[in-house]
């Protein structure tokens, strides 16, 4: 390596840098630093000092401090001792206030214990009058004496000043100039002092100051122990120390014990010849440190060794705080320290040349490998590698060319490895999207152009029958079979052209017909050729059930809106028959044979009122009083009369005693329903079976399915009462019970075709709906279960009064002949009808009046006096019949209103209290209603 040019020329420029850099280095820094460190010394010896002089300021302040504090103190005690003594001449006064003692003997007491009163250092209580007469006092000079001209230093009287301030302010402290107990100087002492107006006199205590000043000399002396001992044990470079002494040149704190408390001020400055003590004082003064030639300890005698002192006057003690160091002991750190800097200097300088030799061969060593590598990759070895392993540049320069080399090598692998990854992708990504299509609810496949399976999922191979695994690559025809083929076949052929087709196609699957709608979606090449299609197929066959209810129950609306218009017009008709038979009949009564021809004709009329009203019921039309009906006890009581009509081969099977179901309906048109129902399941059963009327509660929520046929629309979400009427017998068949609710539909050889007709149309007027379930039956069959759902009602409490028999027989009945003479407005928009209506009235007693329209009978109202009944027909041109009864109400509320209509629809918002008159009626319903017409309006 030494070989090396390139070592040679480094390490021969890092060991010429190294001298130069120490060289200057020590020429430019250590003088500099020497004469930095003198003054560093020297300054720390005057901060040294600083310190002792700001420690002795704080001794000086903790004095005061610890003065005024005493003082308080003292304050505090004399209050204290004062309230005391107040006290106890208090309570020497209560006794004389009560009268224990007299006034004299209570002021003498007083004052006896008051001279008797001792605390402290000899301290006492006094008492003096207005007039300064001392009335208590231990000393038996003072006892009695008035003492107005004792003075103070300053001239002032004190025991006046006592009064006259006591006397002012209430209390007070005072300090001033009196004689010790047992001596003859007089000393200052501070007094505290009250005035007791009650009993005319000033009572007080004191203590002499010079007891506070003994505490705080106590305190001094004990901290300037406390800073002699640290003093003592500071030392400034090697030997240096400080030292007090005060303006009279008494050493103070020394080192040397021996020294304290000696004066210094005739040892002189060698340098000067003058006090040493007085130079000190003068460079105190100045604010210079002084330099003087003094001894050593090792060399007594011999003044030539330099000193110099930092000196401080404080002027609350008046002390002089000096420091005391060698010169030559504040240079000698400075020394030290250059000398250690040289050393320092020669040793980073080896210490650099070894580093800069370690660098140099680490730098070229590996430069040098990595031009041998790069030879050998020259020559066109790719497997060679430096195998040089560094964090610096080389590292990095070293580990890019093995990198190269080895990308260079490992290129064919890494493609490799690409592929297969990739490959991997592909195949989950595969396994995802067939997972997807999977799970679609749709059926989804790929054909072709030669209309093979190229693709399917889960979905389309359930469809079809097949696995789908076992239909990919095979022909479509073969999957689905001719017949599908044939419908799909031009479907495929357009979508092959290019065009998008959407078709729908049913085909039988489990004894049901599968409906589905199918979507063929071309598949082209990036150069829009088209290569093949994609199949999305969905079962509808669940929305198409759903159409055709919805369909059908459209239809059967349409039909009964055809039927009510029939029924209503042919009501018109039937009233004109009936009402003119009847009054035949009665006219002609004495007409021999006559009658044989009428009465058949009446009940043909009946008949057809029957068939209207039948009709009606089916278009939702006929009139309805709703309530609410406890369905479980009717049930009871229609099985009873059930009973006695069926066969006995026939069981009825009705809800149990104890329980009720409440509902919302006609109750008259509910039984109707019900009779209905059993008479086709009695006739559905000729060889005997069971009939199940069954009652249960259902509340119905969003999404509730039901088990068998659906209902004949979408129930709503809300409580039910479900009645179930189920017989044994033969059931309907597929056709039949495909039009078994239309009207005129019959598989009775003499059925009218009304029955079911009825029973649904009283269903969906009464806001409910109905299902069919039924197959072939017999003794051991299916049969048919006819299911209701009415709306549900909370149970209500019986009325007395609530029995329709009982209204009927209270309108009155006969011949009506109380009305006879009543004037009567009939107002009717069929002349016919209206001829028969009036002569029924007329044959009832009363005298009428005739109008076509609602309008005309609104004038007559308002203009003909004395009207007591009104006859109008509901749906009439202009005004209708119940805004008619309406005005006639507020007009003539006396007046009694019939209002005569064929089905429910026209009522609008008719009055509670307004009496309905079915088309076609009879004389009897006329009278009924007239007689209802006069009862009170409830309240």
């Amino acid at each position: 390596m030494i070989r090396s040019p390139l070592f040679l020329r480094l390490f021969s420029a890092i060991l010429v840098t190294l001298g130069l850099f120490s060289a200057a280095a020590y020429v430019l820094s250590v003088p500099f630093i020497e004469e930095k460190a003198y003054e560093i010394e020297r300054d720390a010896s005057r901060t040294i000092l600083d310190n002792v002089f700001e420690l002795v300021g704080r001794i000086r302040g903790g004095l005061e401090e610890q003065r005024a504090g005493t003082v308080e103190s003292y304050k505090t005690r004399l209050r204290d001792v004062l309230d005391l003594a107040v006290g106890y001449i208090e309570h020497v006064q209560a006794r004389a206030d009560r009268g224990e003692i007299g006034a004299e003997e209570a002021r003498r007491e007083a004052m006896e214990g008051l001279r008797a009163f001792r605390y402290g250092n000899g301290d006492y209580v006094w008492a003096i009058g207005y007039d300064s007469v001392i009335l208590s006092h231990p000393s038996p000079d003072y006892q009695g004496r008035k003492a107005d001209d004792l003075r103070d230093n300053l001239g002032r009287h004190i025991l006046p000043t006592i009064v006259a301030t006591a006397r002012r302010q209430g209390e007070g402290f005072q300090t001033y100039p009196w004689w010790r107990p047992n001596g003859d100087e007089r000393a200052p002492k501070l007094s505290f002092f009250k005035d007791l107006p009650r009993l005319g006199l000033i009572v007080g205590t004191g203590a002499y100051l010079a007891d506070v000043d003994a505490e705080v000399e106590r305190r001094k002396a004990e901290a300037i122990e406390d800073l002699r001992q640290a003093l003592r044990k500071l030392r400034i470079a090697r030997t240096g120390y400080l030292y007090i002494f005060d303006s009279a040149n008494r050493m103070i704190i020394h080192p040397n014990a021996n020294i304290e408390g000696t004066a210094f001020g005739d040892r002189p400055n060698p340098a000067t010849g003058r006090s040493i003590a007085e130079d000190l004082k003068v460079a105190a003064a100045k604010g210079e440190p002084l330099t003087y030639l003094w001894d050593k300890p090792d060399d007594p005698g011999n003044y030539a060794y330099e000193k110099i002192s930092w000196v401080r006057h404080f002027e609350g003690f008046d002390w002089y705080i000096a420091s005391s160091v060698y010169v030559e002991e504040l240079r000698r750190s400075s020394v030290v320290l250059g000398n250690r800097i040289l050393a320092i200097g020669m040793a980073l300088m080896a210490a650099g040349s070894l580093l800069g030799y370690i660098a140099v061969g680490r730098l070229v060593g590996p430069l040098r490998r990595l031009a041998d590598t790069a030879a050998q990759v020259r020559a066109g070895d790719l497997d060679a590698q430096s195998g040089i392993r560094r964090g610096d540049e080389i590292g990095l320069l070293a580990s890019a060319f093995d990198g190269m080399v080895r990308q260079l090598r490992g290129t064919v692998a890494t493609l490799d490895s690409r592929v297969r990854d990739r490959t991997a992708a592909l195949a989950e990504a595969e396994t995802r999207q067939r997972v997807i299509l999977d799970a679609i609810p749709a059926c989804i496949a790929g054909l072709d152009r030669d209309g093979r399976l190229t693709f399917a999922n889960l979905r389309w191979g359930e469809l079809v029958g097949r696995d789908k695994a076992e239909v990919i690559g095979r022909d479509l025809a073969a999957v689905v079979g001719r017949r599908a083929m044939a419908v799909l076949r031009p479907q495929i052929d357009r979508c092959l052209a290019g065009e998008a087709a959407t078709f729908e196609y049913a085909f039988p699957r489990d004894g049901r017909s599968l409906v589905t709608k199918t979507t063929l979606i071309p598949h082209r090449t990036e150069d829009g050729a088209v290569a093949g299609l994609f199949v999305l197929t969905l079962d509808i066959t669940d929305e198409k059930q759903t159409e055709r209810q919805l369909v059908e129950a459209q239809r059967l609306k349409a039909v009964g809106q055809l039927s009510g218009g029939l029924a209503h017009d042919f009501n018109n008709l039937l009233s004109i028959i009936i009402g003119n038979l009847s009054a035949a009949r009665e006219r002609y009564a004495g007409v021999e044979g006559l009658d044989a021809y009428l009465e058949p004709a009446q009940r043909a009329g009946r008949r057809g009122a029957d068939i209207t009203a039948r009709l009606l019921a089916f278009s939702r039309q006929q009139p309805l009083k709703p309530q609410p009906i406890e369905l479980c006890g009717l049930l009871r009581d229609m099985a009873v009369l059930l009973r006695r009509s069926f066969p006995s081969s026939i069981a009825i099977g009705v809800p149990e005693e104890g329980r009720e179901c409440w509902t919302i309906a006609d109750q008259t048109q509910l039984e109707n329903a019900l009779v209905n129902l059993a008479i086709n399941a009695r006739d559905a059963m000729p060889d005997g079976g069971r009939l199940e009327i069954s009652v249960a509660v259902r509340k119905v929520e969003e999404g509730l399915s039901f088990d068998g046929p659906a209902f004949d629309e979408p129930v709503r979400p809300d409580d039910y009462l479900e009645i179930r009427v189920t017989d044994t017998g033969t059931g309907f068949t597929p056709e039949a019970l495909a039009r078994a609710v239309e009207p005129f539909f019959t598989t009775k050889a003499l059925g009218s075709g009304l029955g079911l007709s009825m029973v649904y149309g009283f269903v969906k007027q009464s806001c409910g709906y109905l299902r069919i379930d039924s197959g072939p039956g017999g003794r051991h069959g299916r049969g048919t279960a006819v299911t209701l759902l009415l709306p549900r009602a909370e149970p209500v409490a019986r009325l007395p009064g609530d029995d329709p028999a009982a209204a009927e027989l209270q309108g009155g009945g006969g011949s009506g002949g109380g009305w006879s003479g009543q004037l009567a407005l009939v107002a009717e928009d069929n002349d016919d009808v209206r001829q028969v209506m009036r002569q029924q009235l007329v044959d009832l007693g009363f005298s009428v009046v005739e109008a076509a329209s609602g309008d005309e009978a609104a004038e007559l109202v308002e203009q003909i006096d004395g009207l007591s009944l009104l006859v109008s027909d509901i749906v009439m041109p202009g005004l209708s019949g119940v805004e008619l009864a309406r005005r006639a109400r507020l007009l003539r509320p006396a007046m009694r209103v019939v209002l005569v209509s064929g089905f429910a629809v026209e009522y609008g918002d008719v009055p509670a209290d307004a009496v309905i008159l079915r088309k076609p009626w009879d004389k009897r319903d006329l009278v009924a209603a007239i007689g209802h017409a006069a009862e009170p309006a409830p309240a």
